[in-house]
């Protein structure tokens, strides 16, 4: 068949033709092993009944609905589901069809809040240094992390930037602990912001494919809430990769006794079985909004979407009644502890960092917590290892913030077996000696 698709990868891909649970076979008859669930994506394996039930089942009652046309069930009562797991103060949501779309909603609703204040000069935004938080122009903005937005310079301004509190390499020279110097950083450049023109700050719940996962510690959401008080600017809390269980939560932040005033998710969402993302405000920052703007146009043709929502409260069922949380909560402290195991048997692993079914890999020259050269691409090598290996894993360059760093994602199917977990991690034990060799050290 001649090629007709805008290549995604520069190494050749195999064609996928079949999966089921966290496997995915391809049309030369081999097995891999899906062990970050694509792009943090398909939480729920392949080829769930309940799942492809509710896609059955929805597509015999209405498709398609405009939100500006008609109301709809399904998305009705997500939103009313979401909320619920959001947690006291949460109220309004509307569905979208990934999290770059659900980002940049949120920046829209973000602007509308202080804009029906009299104050449409606070625009700007604030987001990690390293991040990611889409791949549309105005979620690219947001993204402190280059390599996503090198090819696309012109059109890219960057936004301010606050350091994402990567406590692997934090120097702790006056006995304050990592957390409380993270926590220290943040409100030093918090005051070096332009405030009076900021609308909000954009943070991950986990960092993921930017950071290699950066779990923020103890202290650093509920500092950030209170910085965003002090100085009237709104926190977006961007979970499109933590939320909907990834971490044993529903959502990430929920670690943390802080509640940030927007929210926007997607992947989990749907279970990697739709495209699939939204945006839920406070009821606070909805009150100032609607005092404005009885209804927001600030919607696309798929937005509230019936099926996809029909897939997403399937979804939220599947996470409820197989006690997903509390599966991800047990197996993922052990999941952490083998992979750390793997990580010093290595020998180029220089961390493992995580939480839950959410864990980064820093590959580091041996004995120490120095990065590869960037030149040698060693993230990119590693992923086409694994897949070798019949493993898949997601990538995570230049984690370290200053150019350098390289990172794989360990990210599992939530529902993923035992055996599932054990044939995932043999296989990551010999990718990474195969790395190794090819390393050559």
């Amino acid at each position: 068949m001649p090629a007709a698709l805008i290549p995604a990868s520069a190494r050749s891909l195999p064609l996928a033709v079949r999966a089921q649970g966290a496997r995915i076979f391809t049309a030369d008859g081999r097995d891999y092993l899906d062990g970050s669930s694509g792009p943090l994506a398909a939480n729920l394996g392949h080829g769930h009944p309940a799942m492809i039930e509710a896609l059955n089942r929805q597509s015999h009652d209405v498709v398609f609905a405009h939100r500006a046309q008609f109301r709809n069930a399904p998305a009705e009562r997500l939103a009313v589901e979401v909320a619920a797991r959001l947690g006291d103060g949460f109220g309004l949501s509307s569905f979208v069809c990934g999290g770059s779309e659900a980002v940049e909603l949120a920046m829209k609703l973000a602007h509308m809040t202080w804009a029906a204040q009299g104050r449409p000069e606070k625009h700007r935004y604030v987001s990690g240094q390293v991040s990611y938080h889409g791949n549309t122009l105005g979620a690219m903005n947001l993204s402190g992390q280059p390599r996503y937005s090198s090819a696309f310079r012109p059109l890219v301004h960057s936004e301010q930037t606050i350091t994402v509190p990567q406590t692997y390499r934090l120097d702790v020279p006056d006995g304050r602990t990592p957390a409380e110097q993270a926590v220290a950083r943040l409100r030093a450049e918090f005051a070096t912001l332009d405030v009076e023109h900021t609308a909000a700050v954009v943070f991950e719940g986990v960092g993921g494919s930017s950071s290699g996962v950066t779990v923020p510690p103890p202290g650093f959401f509920e500092e950030l809430r209170a910085l965003c008080d002090e100085h009237d600017v709104l926190w977006i809390c961007d979970e499109v990769m933590s939320g909907f269980g990834r971490t044993g939560k529903w959502f990430a932040f929920q670690h943390s006794s802080a509640a940030p005033d927007i929210v926007c998710y997607a992947k989990g969402i749907a279970g990697g079985y739709a495209p699939l993302g939204g945006v839920t405000v406070s009821d606070r920052v909805w009150d100032l909004i609607s005092d404005a703007h009885p209804a927001v146009t600030a919607g696309h043709t798929f937005t509230n979407f019936p099926l996809n929502c029909a897939i997403g409260l399937a979804a939220l069922d599947v996470i409820e009644e197989e006690r997903l949380l509390d599966r991800v909560i047990d197996r993922g402290e052990r999941l952490g502890q083998q992979l750390s195991a793997i990580a010093e048997q290595a020998g180029i692993v220089g961390d493992v960092r995580g939480t839950g079914y959410m864990w980064g890999l820093e590959l580091t020259l041996p004995g120490t917590t120095e990065p590869f050269d960037p030149a040698l691409d060693v993230t990119t090598r590693a992923v086409a290892i694994a897949a070798e290996h019949r493993l898949i894993v997601y990538p995570a360059r230049l984690c370290a913030g200053d150019g350098r760093g390289d990172a794989l994602i360990v990210a599992p199917p939530l529902n993923a077996t035992d055996d599932e977990l054990d044939d995932l991690l043999s296989r990551l034990e010999g990718s990474l000696h195969s790395i190794r060799v090819s390393l050559d050290i």
